[in-house]
This record gives C-alpha cells, structure tokens and sequence, in this order.
C-alpha cells in the first residue's frame, strides 16, 4: 500500500539582500573627513583662513559622523568591514585629534633633546 500525498510546489521567493549601505555610508564620511583635513592644510598654506576653517569645521562634523555611524553599522552587523574601518579612518582623521597628538609628539621631540 502506497500513501499518496499531493504535493505542493514551493515557489522560491524574492532572494532578501543584505543591508550594507549603513557602513559604507559612515566609510564615505570617513573618507570624505580625510578630503577635508587635506582641503584645509592646503587652504592655510595658501593663507585662505576663511576656507581652512569652514574645511576644519567640516572635517571635524564628518569624522563625528563616520565614528558614530560606524559605531551603529559595527552593532547591527551592517557591513562591519567598512563601518570598522570607518570608525578608525573618522577617529584619526579628525583635527582635534590631529592636533593633540602632533602636539604630543612635539612635546616629547622637546623632551628627548632636552
């Protein structure tokens, strides 16, 4: 005795991608901060304060945007690759952090030839 059952056919539905847009949006940012950095050292070079510091401005939102967008994409697994690379280029990209550590360096250039 054979058991006959129907059988249904499954319809393969739409193939669900996943979201990485959130990463790679902070990597932008991030490297759209290093545009900026980049952008602004040449305007003082060229004595155009006006500009380096909306540039510097810039920078500083964009690295902010980078780290916390990176921050949120790394927690939701949204392309970590790119929102942790993010997060390292906005962080060491950004003029104030820039700042204090070229001017520790400086400082222990000073100390060593003391």
């Amino acid at each position: 005795m054979t058991l006959s059952a129907p059988v249904e056919t499954a319809q393969p539905g739409p193939v669900p991608h996943e979201v990485r847009w959130p990463g790679r949006a902070a990597l932008a940012a991030g490297i759209l901060t290093v545009v900026a950095v980049v952008v602004a050292l040449t305007a003082v070079t060229l004595d155009q304060f006006g500009v380096a510091t909306y540039a510097a401005w810039a920078a500083i939102g964009l690295s902010a945007l980078a780290v916390l967008g990176g921050v949120a994409a790394t927690i939701g697994n949204w392309d970590r690759g790119a929102a942790i690379a993010a997060i390292i280029v906005g962080a060491l990209a950004n003029p104030l952090v820039l700042l204090y550590g070229l001017n520790a360096v400086a400082g222990l250039d000073a100390v060593a030839s003391a």
